[in-house]
């Protein structure tokens, strides 16, 4: 679990005749700075959790210290207490709100679970078929194996529906589940399915199908096309020019495929990741881990620190455990994947970084990792700012 480590209260006793230039203003025990503001009434009730990129102005206007005339609430009457908790990061602003709103502000954690979600495609070994899903409803079953980050619903879809014409996969399971009585469909009579489920195809054979579309959408993008150019490659060495052109007829449609929305995708069973953002001492990084406890902040650095440096990917490593399933788990998964499939702007470096595990040369980003998150061209706003308010 994340747990808060910094964190200024002060306890509001408003004078309505205060001058607004006055120094005693409630914003002024506050400094300009990134971080999360929270606003409670004198029976502990939160009224507000918000990030913001300047606790300081975001108080001040909240609790309309200047006397304007401004479209949002004026929360002064009923505020008793206001928290502020410094970050080094919108990434740690926003997990900082997810945390705290599970239990502070149920219908706040719904909108921003609901704004975070990303697509899965959840694959069936034992059925032989495929769904999407969103990490707000997976529903997983222990059978199933899940593929993600997909940025979208339909990129989900396009995936699916990729392995459906690569390995013949049957494309409508109802009559899948009746085999060998099925009905079927026009694929089979287009030569394009060997009709597993009238009986035309043994199930083992279809299934020995769909393992291997499995294992392929498992692998992500990369590792899926750096495999068919292998067997290409062989197959051309051994002159079987036959083989090789239906290899490179694989290689075109997976190459199709939206790299800009499904790059992240692969099994997540195993799945375990390292981010680095900038931290709260500036010109130090932040790294964190998201694993069986949770994401959780594990240790800042600076880029001189040679000796660190050299044996942060061992000292990451040690946290290594999957994920899971459950619910609070898929939430922190979405966040940090709205974050991981944000592009970057051409005019500043991306600032928080996820480094995925799953790749074997994952520790060879952390260096430059650690440079972008601590070379800010402006140290309160950043690519990934997300000011998360409710409606």
């Amino acid at each position: 679990m994340f747990n808060l480590q910094h964190a200024i209260t002060h306890l509001c006793d408003f004078k309505q005749d205060t001058p607004p230039d006055e120094s005693g203003r409630v914003s002024c025990f506050f400094p300009p700075h990134r971080g999360v503001v929270e606003f409670q009434s004198a029976d502990q009730r939160v009224i507000l959790l918000a990030a913001t990129g300047n606790m300081r102005e975001f108080i001040a206007q909240r609790l309309n210290e200047t006397g304007e005339q401004r479209p949002s609430a004026d929360l002064a009457p009923i505020t008793a207490k206001v928290i502020a908790h410094p970050t080094g990061s919108a990434f740690e602003s926003d997990l900082l709100v997810l945390e705290r709103s599970r239990d502070a502000d149920p219908d706040l954690y719904t909108k921003i679970t609901h704004q975070n979600r990303r697509a899965l495609l959840v694959m069936n070994p034992d059925t032989g078929t495929w769904r999407t899903a969103e990490t707000t409803a997976l529903d997983h079953q222990p059978n199933e194996r899940v593929i993600g980050p997909c940025l979208t619903s339909k990129s989900a879809q396009q995936l699916g529906e990729a392995l459906d014409d690569l390995d013949e996969l049957c494309r409508f399971p109802k009559q899948l589940a009746l085999a060998p009585k099925g009905t079927p469909c026009a694929y089979k009579e287009m030569g394009r399915c060997p009709a597993a489920c009238d009986g035309s195809e043994p199930m083992h054979a279809y299934h020995q199908r769909f393992a291997k579309a499995l294992n392929a959408a498992s692998l992500g993008l990369d590792t899926w096309q750096a495999s068919i150019k292998a067997d290409m490659q062989r197959a051309s060495s051994a002159h079987d020019f036959e083989a090789a052109a239906g290899l490179k007829r694989r290689l075109d449609r997976v190459n199709a495929l939206p790299r800009d929305t499904l790059a992240c995708a692969a099994s997540l069973h195993d799945f375990f990741c390292v981010i680095v953002t900038p931290a709260l001492r500036p010109g130090w990084a932040q790294c964190w881990v998201l694993n069986a406890q949770g994401c959780q902040p594990i240790c800042s650095i600076e880029l001189l620190d040679n000796d660190l440096l050299e044996s942060l990917p061992a000292l990451l490593s040690a946290y290594r455990s999957p994920m899971g399933f459950d619910q609070p788990q898929l939430d922190r998964f979405s966040l940090i994947a709205r974050h991981w499939l944000t592009k970057p702007s051409k005019q500043r470096k991306r600032r928080v970084t996820i480094l995925d595990t799953r790749n074997t040369g994952w520790a060879k980003g952390l260096r430059r990792a650690i440079e972008d998150a601590q070379s800010a061209s402006d140290p309160g706003h950043d690519d990934e700012e997300h000011t998360l308010l409710p409606v």
